[in-house]
């Protein structure tokens, strides 16, 4: 039980991190961000049931393919990844 604490604790400090540190460009944001995901996916594994382990699936890949939609965006009409234009 404490390995699954301690594995959720370095997902969300390595995220945050990241999210404070990295802000700069939109790509570090949305890898931040799904560390952040995958560390809350780590905690509520053992605590939901079956369906919502499914809801909560689609939507981390839902929010993951919106944020490359907007990587892409970004990139096609600013042509660069920066947070702050």
């Amino acid at each position: 039980m404490w390995f699954e604490f301690f594995i959720f604790i370095i997902f969300l400090f390595m995220s945050l991190f990241m999210i404070f540190f990295k802000w700069y460009r939109l790509i570090f944001i949305l890898i931040a961000l799904e560390f952040l995901m995958l560390s809350v996916f780590m905690k509520l594994i053992y605590d939901v049931v079956e369906m919502m382990f499914f809801y909560f699936m689609c939507f981390s890949v839902m929010s993951s393919v919106l944020g490359m939609v907007i990587l892409v965006g970004g990139m096609k009409f600013y042509g660069s990844d920066y947070s702050v234009y």
